[in-house]
């Protein structure tokens, strides 16, 4: 007597179902891992963020940023800026003890010099700038203006010095040039930064054309205070 459709029917699931048994967990196992690794090697991004690899991606998340953010410090310098002179071989080296405020910090020189007579810690105002004030008479960018120094002269860190023509001023305080130890010119770095505006009094007048070029620089593109004072 023939098979029934049903039953012919039920024989060729009966075959089939172990190649299925074997097909969908290996398929699974293959959707799972490429659910996790597509996103790390940039194949799609699975939050739709557009364009823009996945390691820039994770780099900006780990910074804290968006990843089309700009990362302060990165960004070219305020058009018309002049380039600035580099560190002088005549410089002395210094360690930075302690920043008071944009254009004020303490420093302890590695060794007696003509530029700073001794290896005593040493109060400077930096040469040719002068920043808001911070502490009860607190002006308008004091507070930024000081932890732009901070950033270029870390406590601890070495830096170099080198006076004008007046070392002091009335107030004892040593009147500095100085330089990163990577070859930075703070005083005008502080200018291009809209952290600082041009100070020079007689007879210290050195790097004034350059100052006024970096101050009106940072003045047409508002940087700093230019741009919320």
């Amino acid at each position: 007597m023939p098979s029934s459709p049903s039953r012919a029917s039920s024989s060729r699931q009966r075959r089939m179902n172990p190649w299925l048994r074997l097909f969908i967990p290996l398929a699974l196992v293959l959707l799972a891992t490429a659910a996790i690794w597509a996103p790390k090697l940039g194949w799609f991004d699975p939050l739709g963020g557009g364009s823009g690899t996945g390691a820039d991606s994770g780099a900006a998340s780990e910074q804290g940023l968006d990843a089309g953010a700009t990362v302060e410090g990165d960004s070219e310098p305020p058009q018309g800026a002049a380039e600035a002179p580099p560190r002088p071989e005549t410089a002395v080296a210094v360690t930075v003890d302690y920043v008071h405020d944009g254009d004020t910090l303490f420093v302890y020189p590695e060794q007696a010099t003509a530029v700073l007579g001794s290896t005593e810690k040493t109060k400077v105002r930096l040469l040719g700038i002068d920043t808001p004030e911070v502490g009860e008479d607190a002006e308008c960018f004091g507070a930024e203006a000081t932890e732009a120094l901070r950033a270029l002269l870390p406590e601890g860190s070495t830096a170099w010095a080198l006076t004008d023509t007046n070392p002091t001023d009335r107030y004892g305080r040593s009147l500095l040039l100085m330089w990163t130890d990577d070859g930075r010119f703070v005083n005008n770095e502080m200018l291009l930064g809209g952290a600082a505006t041009v100070l020079q009094i007689d007879p210290n007048r050195a790097h004034t054309e350059l100052f006024h070029r970096s101050e009106t620089a940072a003045a047409a593109s508002a940087i700093g205070l230019w741009g919320v004072c």
